[in-house]
């Protein structure tokens, strides 16, 4: 069973890598694109509806083209603000570690924790727009959508926990084939666009509170656009030199390329009178009104659900990343840092894919839904990178005395500081208007997970302040004396092997435990333990109520009350099996002793292993049948 186990194994997740075949990828402008662009032009495929949906809400559709602008300013000033960002920072670590070491740490588990949650929200949204599409392609499967949404997510996951790498010529493809098919929406889109075609809804002015609220909520709902921006401010590592430079460019190249998309659909979506009443993405309900014709749309589906495929995966990495430096800092499980044999944080990819699972499932794969929770981990994130960012800007100004240097960090701290105001008011916006939508789910994780990760470091720093060497402790202190005990239960060969193992150790005393539960089985013991010439006294403790454990402990108390300094080791004989489903027939009273002993101090507790024949790799021999009225173990 455990070579079948081994194997399935194998198939499932592949062979080992070893560390040293693990090499640094380093990339240029062109290939860093679409490798880590993907998720901010993913955004183009759901985030006109939710621009979309909430103008309709307030019956503002005519107002699209202004909310898109709108959104594209904000895209712009960030892409702008996150250039700088990775000039002056490129590393890895991102927003986290911007944070981190410009504000403190307790502001960088906060940024830590938004940005966890933005990624989770990253996977389920990208699903839930992936399994929109399907559904719009093919109505019959509409009961279906979280079951389909839940489905894609497994298989992402064992894609990521295989780590079957994304191949450059296919990620190539579906970025810039993506940009290319919006190019061509908007040439048709243009020439199609005649009197025959109904004219765009007019937009009515800001004049009541109403529409205000409206355009307003438009506004901060489109800004899930900007989401994937962190993900390309921390891939500066993986270009090449000057990666600073590189990155910066990069990441302005992807924001231009993603608000350009994004303004396409937006103003093909007003052109085309396509209000939000109908089922199905906008993007799709647009490339049909624009192509006319079906297989063009499937096309248009398929790079659609490919490009917010990229996007997802590249998030599972992303969190296993961010995932890994705060178990490094001690506010995540340890375990999150850890590598398996295929090089990836396995821990990292479940803890993302099993909430994100939980939320498609609870939302029915509704993409409007949870993009309300969706934009506030994310621009809690950017608001505090941005103020981390003013204060670096401002230390350096202290320090600069050229006229032309103070100049540009007198530049740089106005376009963070702006930018971090306007985040803050796109955070602020859905926290409130949003809040009953579902943003107050995104809010509560972050709470929760700060609170979590606050728990965990404490934790942390208790047992490290417990194990820490002090000075009394610079020369080993030996125990005044050693008890040896041995477990015996009835006399066989796993107990004499333990007794044999006790002797061994050379213990200042040793001596047999039997525990009387049936009075003539340990009449029996007594006197086949009198037969042999062990050297060693055996001694049986009574259990009126046929307990175990009890007797045991307080016999090991009792040595410990008399002598507090000295240590005791108790051997406890263990079956080690062979077969899958003999484990449910051995040991089990044994590993509860153990963990019981365990918990007292100075005991030593040792297993003593007894290889059962299914567990030594050879053919079965053939015993005598045991008598009816011998004891078996």
């Amino acid at each position: 069973m455990r070579r079948i186990l081994l194997g399935l194994r194998r198939l499932l997740f592949g062979q080992p890598i070893a560390t040293d075949a693990l090499t640094p990828v380093t990339l240029r402008t062109r290939l860093a694109l679409p490798v880590f662009g993907a998720g901010m032009l993913s955004a183009v495929a759901y985030a006109p509806d939710a621009v979309v949906d909430a103008l309709r809400r307030g019956s503002q559709q005519g107002a699209i083209p202004f909310m898109a602008v709108g959104v594209v300013l904000i895209m712009l000033l960030l892409g702008f603000a996150y250039r700088a960002n990775v000039r002056a920072r490129p590393d890895g670590l991102g927003d986290y570690g911007t944070v981190r070491d410009l504000l403190g740490r307790r502001w960088g588990v906060v940024t830590g924790a938004s940005l966890l949650i933005d990624y989770l929200f990253t996977v389920a949204v990208s699903v839930a727009a992936v399994t929109q599409i399907i559904v719009y392609l093919v109505p019959v499967a509409r009961g279906w959508a979280a079951l389909i949404a839940v489905a894609i997510i497994g298989v992402m996951t064992m894609v990521a926990l295989r780590v079957i790498r994304d191949r450059v010529r296919v990620i190539l493809t579906v970025w810039f084939g993506f940009l290319a098919i919006l190019t061509l929406m908007l040439v048709f889109g243009l020439l199609r666009h005649g009197a025959d075609t109904a004219a765009p809804i007019p937009a009515n002015p800001p004049t009541t509170w109403t529409i205000m609220l409206a355009y307003a909520g438009a506004i901060a709902s489109g800004a899930v656009m900007v989401t994937g921006i962190e993900h390309l401010a921390s891939a500066a590592p993986n270009h090449a030199e000057p990666r600073g430079k590189r990155a910066g460019r990069t990441l302005l190249i992807a924001v231009v390329a993603s608000a350009a998309g994004f303004l396409t659909v937006s103003m093909l979506a007003w052109s085309y009178r396509i209000t939000g009443w109908a089922d199905g993405p906008i993007l799709l309900q647009t490339a049909q009104e624009v192509f006319r014709r079906p297989f063009v749309l499937w096309f248009v589906a398929l790079f659609a659900g490919a490009i917010l495929w990229a996007a997802a995966s590249a998030v599972f990495r992303r969190f296993s990343i961010l995932a890994s430096s705060l178990a490094k800092d001690a506010y995540l499980p340890r375990q999150l840092s850890m590598k398996s044999d295929r090089l990836v944080v396995r821990g990292g990819i479940l803890a993302v894919a099993v909430p994100a699972a939980i939320m498609v499932a609870a939302t029915g794969a509704n993409v409007e839904q949870l993009v309300h929770m969706y934009v506030v981990g994310a621009f809690t994130a950017i608001v505090l990178s941005q103020l981390a960012m003013v204060r670096r800007c401002t230390d350096r100004l202290q320090l600069a005395t050229d006229r032309r240097e103070r100049r540009s960090l007198f530049s740089e701290r106005v376009l963070h500081a702006t930018a971090a105001a306007v985040a803050a008011v796109v955070l602020l916006v859905v926290a409130i208007f949003n809040f009953i939508n579902g943003a107050w789910v995104a809010i509560a994780l972050i709470i929760a997970l700060v609170v979590v990760m606050h728990s965990i470091n404490r934790h942390y720093a208790a047992v490290r302040s417990d194990v820490t060497l002090r000075p009394q402790d610079s020369h080993i202190a030996l125990p005044s004396a050693t008890h040896g005990v041995v477990l015996i239960a009835q006399l066989h060969r796993p107990a004499i092997r333990a007794l044999a193992y006790a002797k061994a150790a050379r213990h200042s005393s040793l001596e047999a435990l039997g525990v009387r539960m049936d009075a003539q089985a340990a009449r029996d013991l007594q006197r086949e333990w009198g037969t042999i010439d062990s050297g060693v006294p055996l001694v049986i403790v009574d259990s009126p109520y046929r307990d175990l454990i009890r007797p045991v402990m307080d016999y090991v108390e009792s040595i410990h009350r008399r002598s507090p300094r000295d240590v005791v080791v108790v051997y406890v004989p263990e079956y080690i099996v062979g077969r899958w489903w003999e484990r449910a027939l051995h040991n089990k009273a044994t590993k509860r002793l153990r963990s019981q002993l365990l918990s007292l101090d100075s005991v030593v507790v040792s297993a003593v292993p007894w290889h059962l024949e299914s567990a030594r790799d050879r053919r079965a021999v053939e015993e005598a049948p045991p008598s009816p009225d011998e004891q078996l173990p």
